[in-house]
């Protein structure tokens, strides 16, 4: 796999090889709970999500359906 790199709203930038990796590093420079699980820690951004935006649902089912979620909700743009 290559390393794909990705732009965050907030100004962040995050590299990863797969949506895995992209979980655990968005988590690992998170200031909520990054001392949780990359499981947890999705579950915990997606609440957070529904309370600060009406339309934006972000899917937890898996790694990969986060990512798209969080691009789909305009948070997460992917760079080639």
């Amino acid at each position: 796999m290559s390393m794909k790199k990705y732009y965050l709203r907030d100004g962040g930038v995050i590299q990863a090889e797969s949506p895995r990796q992209f979980v655990t590093e968005l988590r690992l420079g998170s200031f909520f709970d990054s001392d949780c699980t990359d499981e947890e820690y999705m579950h915990h951004v997606a609440g957070r999500y529904k309370i600060y935006s009406s339309t934006a649902v972000i899917d937890i089912a898996s790694p990969e359906a986060f990512l798209a979620s969080l691009i789909a909700a305009g948070y997460v743009e992917r760079m080639e």
